[in-house]
């Protein structure tokens, strides 16, 4: 997981304390990757590695924004030149557009998202915009969500028969079975559908 620093600079430490070798420091808009977090005499401390390969030690309290892919759910987002709504809009954005969130200003009290896009455009777009998380398609996660709606889809029908059998069942209950077994069979379609859109990209990949 990748981060980049949001204060103007900090320290690196060699190990997790202030007491120890700075081996570097940071300033704003640096960008690391994030490691394992301890916690060290009551003080939190969260490992990075900077570009170069080095490791170091920065403190719990230090404020990064953590890079991320995000989605538009909304058409014609704009992206403004400057976090400012009176700076030049520079592109504007179709609904389902995936852009990477690399920051975020704030500019007389309004927030503004820092977003590059897959072209290399690097704009900024009102914190109030319709954006979500992206979450790419992975075999892991597909495989999850089908063992997942399979398990449902089996206790529903597995319930329903046992309460048939008993004359247990209701109309509310049934639709309620129903309602069960229908979310475990759109989770196993929807995983089936992740699953094999992973392995497409996986396999272009592999021919790239």
């Amino acid at each position: 997981m990748r981060g980049i620093l949001v204060e103007e600079e900090i320290k690196v430490y060699a190990e997790p304390s202030d007491q120890t070798l700075s081996v570097t420091s940071l300033k704003k808009g640096d960008e690391f990757e994030l490691g394992k977090v301890s916690r060290k005499k009551k003080e939190v401390w969260v490992e990075v590695t900077l570009p170069s390969g080095q490791t170091g030690f920065i403190t719990g309290e230090t404020k990064i924004f953590v890079i991320k892919k995000v989605q538009f759910f909304a058409d014609n987002i704009e992206a403004h030149e400057a976090p400012s709504h009176e700076s030049a809009v520079i592109k504007i954005y179709p609904k389902k557009t995936v852009v990477t969130a690399v920051g975020y200003e704030s500019d007389e009290g309004k927030g503004w998202v820092k977003i590059i896009d897959g072209d290399g455009v690097t704009g900024f777009v009102k914190g109030e915009a319709k954006i979500r998380v992206y979450q790419e398609a992975s075999k892991e996660n597909g495989k999850k969500q089908m063992f997942s709606g399979g398990m449902f889809a089996v206790l529903a029908a597995a319930f329903y028969i046992f309460s048939y059998s008993k004359g247990q069942t209701t109309s509310n209950m049934s639709i309620l079975i129903v309602a069960v077994f229908a979310f475990g069979l759109m989770q196993v379609v929807q995983g089936f559908l992740e699953f094999n859109k992973a392995k497409k990209k996986e396999n272009e990949t592999k021919q790239g």
